[in-house]
């Protein structure tokens, strides 16, 4: 996990905290992480229903959470494990979600809703795009990128699969939705820690310093 970025926004501050999501040591480190921070508001760079759903997950002790993954994602959570233990849900958010509740913070999801996604992907993804980003998953999933570590991993395999058009422009929108979530929390004049995926994070960073510059 890297280290965390401050943005001043109005009253409020958001503080940005990537971890590569699924490897079970990021865990630790985001519990230090709020903890240390404190914040007023969690939020979650993933969409208001997927952070629902992990709010009443628990857990089944005769379900295998890596048998239902297609493929690739699949054979991106066997070789994050080359980097250590890996489990889903990512831990780290499981973790902090049950901080929040036990420190009565309120926690929210700000990427895309479900609905704002489906309609996003059919904009922005031709048939082509689809038949491509097949191919380059397909690919990955024989030959996956070769890296010194987890972030580095988690980084490349989401280069590669932001190659495909349209697929790129779809993570620069939820990229987009979760810095104006974050900035539209800490314009209440709240101290926001921000949680998101490693791959996501350059493209929040970037939104988030147009904000706290007033160039959003």
């Amino acid at each position: 996990m890297s280290e965390p970025a401050r943005f001043r926004i109005g009253p409020g501050e958001v503080v940005l905290v990537s971890s590569v999501q699924g490897l079970v040591a990021e865990r630790t480190r985001v519990l230090e992480a709020l903890e240390k921070e404190r914040p007023d508001v969690l939020a979650i760079g993933l969409s208001p229903e997927s952070v629902a759903a992990l709010l009443r997950y628990e857990r089944d002790p005769e379900v295998d959470p890596f048998e239902e993954l297609p493929d690739h994602e699949f054979v991106y959570s066997l070789k994050l494990r080359e980097f250590g233990d890996v489990d889903l849900p990512a831990p780290d958010l499981v973790a902090a979600l049950a901080w929040a509740r036990e420190q009565e913070v309120p926690s929210f999801g700000v990427d895309l809703s479900e609905e704002a996604y489906e309609t996003r992907y059919v904009k922005e993804v031709s048939a082509f795009g689809l038949l491509r980003y097949g191919r380059v998953q397909r690919k990955l999933a024989k030959r996956p990128p070769r890296a010194g570590d987890a972030r580095s991993f988690s980084l490349a395999w989401d280069a590669a699969v932001r190659r495909v058009k349209g697929i790129g422009r779809m993570e620069a929108a939820r990229e987009a939705q979760i810095a104006a979530g974050a900035v539209q929390l800490a314009g209440e004049g709240k101290k926001v820690l921000l949680l998101v995926d490693a791959p996501r994070e350059a493209g929040v960073r970037v939104q988030l310093e147009a904000a706290s510059s007033g160039l959003a």
